[in-house]
This record gives C-alpha cells, sequence and structure tokens, in this order.
C-alpha cells in the first residue's frame, strides 16, 4: 500500500527512524571482540564508550590472550621500497595456521648489516624477547611497548625467556662460557643486574660445559633444550621455571639432526637425516615417566634435504598438531599436514633470509608494570635523555 502522509511527515519519520542505532547486547559485543586481533580491537575503542569500557578491563585483555591463536613466527628480509639506497625492511610475521593468513608483528627498515644483528628468542604470554645492535629487549608487539634488559656478560648465550611464577617476573637465562667462569645466570626485564644461579648439577653423570644446542621450548612450567655434554654426545635439560632448578630427562635415540617442539601441549622431538626427505616426530606421552612415542613418519617428497643448512636445523622446520611448516633454501613457505601432504605453498616475494622460529606467539592486551617504568642503560643507570626507542614498530 502507498502511504497518505505528505513528503514532509515521512522525510520526518524517515529521520527519526534512523537516528536509532541497532542495539547490541554488551555480552555479545565482548565476545566477538575477544576474537579479533588486538589491532582491530584496540581501533574498536573508538567506537563508543561502553566499548572502550570493555576493552579497558583488565578481565578483557586476559580472555582475550586466551582466545588468540597460537601462531608460529616467520622473519625474512625484503628490499625496502621507496626508502634509502642500500636499506631493508626486516620482518616479522605471525602465521595463523587456521586462517593461512599472516599477522605484521616487527617491521622496520635498516641497513642491511644492522637487521643481520636483529633476533628472536622468545615468547611468552604475548611478549618477545629480541634483540638488535647487541641490547635485548622486552616486547608488547600488540601494544608496541617494550625494555630493556641489562646487557648480558661477555660470551653468553639465551639458554630461554619464561615468567617466574612466584614473583610474576619475565626473566631470561643465559649460559655463560668463559672467564670468570661457566655458570647460567638470570636477568630480569625490570632489574637492573643479574643473578649466577650455576651449572646443572653433576650428579646425573654428566658435566654441562657448553653453550645450548638447540633452541628451547616452554612447556608445563619448564624450559626444554638440548645440551651437549662432555664426550661429543647430547643430553636434555630441563629447567623448572619456578624452583630455577636443572634435571636431566633422555631423549629418544633418533637420527642426527633434532629440534624440540610443542605438539598438542606435549613436549615433542623432531628429526631428519641428510638425504632421506623423511621427518620422524616424537611424541613424550608419558612426562612424568619419560615416555618417548615415534607418532609419525613424514615423507616429504618435494624436499631435497641435502640443500638444507642442518646447522639451523630448529630455523627451518616448525611442527605442530596442525601440521609442519618447512621455509626452504628457495625463499617459500610450505604447509604439510603431518602425513605428508602439501596444503600450500607461500612464496616470499622479493625476500630472503627467510626462517621459521620455534616459538608460537599469541597476542596480548595485557599491561604489565616494567613498561611504565623509565628504561635503564646496561649499566644501570637511568639515561638523561629519553632513550632511543628500538625501530620493531617503524614500519607497521
Amino acid at each position: 500500500m502507498e502511504s497518505t502522509a505528505g513528503p514532509r511527515k515521512r522525510q520526518k519519520a524517515a529521520s527519526a527512524s534512523g537516528s536509532v542505532a541497532p542495539y547490541l547486547p554488551q555480552e555479545l559485543v565482548r565476545n566477538i571482540l575477544l576474537r579479533l586481533p588486538s589491532r582491530s580491537v584496540l581501533r574498536f575503542r573508538a567506537v563508543c564508550k561502553d566499548w572502550l569500557r570493555i576493552v579497558s578491563d583488565r578481565e578483557f585483555a586476559a580472555d582475550h590472550n586466551r582466545h588468540q591463536p597460537a601462531m608460529p613466527l616467520v622473519s625474512f628480509l625484503r628490499s625496502a621500497a621507496g626508502s634509502k639506497r642500500g636499506q631493508t625492511d626486516c620482518c616479522v610475521d605471525a602465521f595463523d595456521l587456521s586462517a593461512d593468513s599472516f599477522r605484521s608483528v616487527v617491521r622496520f627498515a635498516d641497513k642491511g648489516t644492522r637487521c643481520s644483528s636483529f633476533d628472536i628468542h622468545g615468547s611468552c604470554d604475548g611478549l618477545l624477547l629480541l634483540s638488535f645492535d647487541a641490547r635485548f629487549y622486552v616486547c608488547n608487539p600488540a601494544t608496541h611497548q617494550w625494555t630493556r634488559l641489562p646487557a648480558p656478560l661477555r660470551a653468553s648465550w639465551l639458554a630461554g625467556f619464561y615468567r617466574h611464577e612466584p614473583t610474576g617476573e619475565y626473566r631470561a637465562l643465559f649460559y655463560r662460557g668463559q672467564w670468570p667462569g661457566t655458570d647460567y645466570y638470570i636477568m630480569v626485564a625490570d632489574s637492573r643486574k643479574g643473578r649466577g644461579i650455576g651449572l646443572p648439577s653433576e650428579k646425573y653423570g654428566y658435566k654441562f660445559r657448553r653453550q645450548p644446542y638447540s633452541l628451547p621450548v616452554l612447556l608445563r612450567g619448564h624450559l626444554h633444550w638440548m645440551a651437549a655434554i662432555e664426550g661429543y654426545d647430547y643430553e636434555m635439560l630441563a629447567f623448572n621455571t619456578t624452583t630455577e632448578k636443572f634435571t636431566v630427562m633422555c631423549p629418544p635415540v633418533v637420527r642426527w639432526h633434532m629440534s624440540l617442539a610443542e605438539v598438542g601441549n606435549e613436549l615433542a622431538l623432531l628429526s631428519c637425516g641428510h638425504q632421506v626427505p623423511m621427518l620422524e616426530l616424537w611424541i613424550l606421552k608419558d612426562y612424568e615417566n619419560k615416555s618417548w612415542v615415534c607418532t609419525h613418519w613424514i615423507r616429504l617428497p618435494e624436499l631435497k634435504m641435502s640443500t638444507f643448512a642442518f646447522d639451523d636445523f630448529s630455523r627451518m622446520i616448525f611442527v605442530s598438531e596442525k601440521g609442519v611448516l618447512i621455509a626452504t633454501p628457495e625463499q617459500k613457505l610450505l604447509r604439510y599436514d603431518l602425513n605428508g601432504t602439501l596444503l600450500e605453498s607461500f612464496p616470499c616475494n622479493n625476500g630472503s633470509h627467510l626462517k621459521i622460529t620455534p616459538y608460537t606467539f599469541k597476542e596480548s592486551l595485557v599491561r604489565h608494570a616494567f613498561f611504565e617504568t623509565p628504561d635503564c642503560n646496561a649499566d644501570g643507570h637511568e639515561d638523561e635523555d629519553e632513550p632511543e626507542p628500538p625501530p620493531f614498530f617503524l614500519g607497521l
């Protein structure tokens, strides 16, 4: 039926009805925001006061982190478009395995020589431990906050990054291999100096006198890594992040190239040979009794294993319950399922030095007090001027 009202009355009624915004229940809005990437959540704070109130709640930040996917981190270099000659884009992306999509985590342009000094050393609760120009930083990529660690001692290797549950502190564990002695020591994100904790006990019959052989895996309140012992052999060290004590674990008997991983909330070990394109996946099914089971033999016919630099094995292969990611020398990221079926190939266009880290990253909006305190120099004295921030987020 046609309306008998005049044009002015119809226009007034239309404008009145259009001024009423559709209502969304607060709980529905909250549930939607919990599942969005951090960058989208931060933008939605400007929609209205109610949404700002939801996002600003401390419980929301913790719930949001729990709902975020655990994403492997991929790093690569790329010629910086439109920048000065000789500059390179240093990039770190998080790969969402559920959506086959990438999220930018770190991006900045710098000279290639300085980009080579950038590295990722750990991930814990949405925080990353990064190094650049011989300095270590604890950063939150979601909020772009950062703080510096005190300078490590000479001839030191990072063994792990973790949260100390009794104090809530985020700590970095280092191994020192030279004078005045070999030992492990701890650096704290909001502290000015380190603390030595000695070496693993020799009651297990081993002497650990060399740096960690593999990158660490944080699981079940322990850092795990392969450690060299005297006699050109390897054992697995576990570091309790609460008591800060070492124990020795026996890995399975496998072929030479090994990398630790987390698969389905269980400790895993990935092994392969030089010539055979076959990966063995071992799972520690019984953590208390240290019972290892080989669950998968993953044949990868597309790969020529001899082209890989096996001294950096853990930087080329990532494994989880969702499949296997491999960074190839041809600068491609290949995704397989656990049966060895190639699912997807992602070329790193105009990129180089493509690597996969063994760490997973879950975005976090949780606030930390140590990001609010003044930054300190390596010698423990506060800067007279505002310290120069690291460049990690300048390209985002």
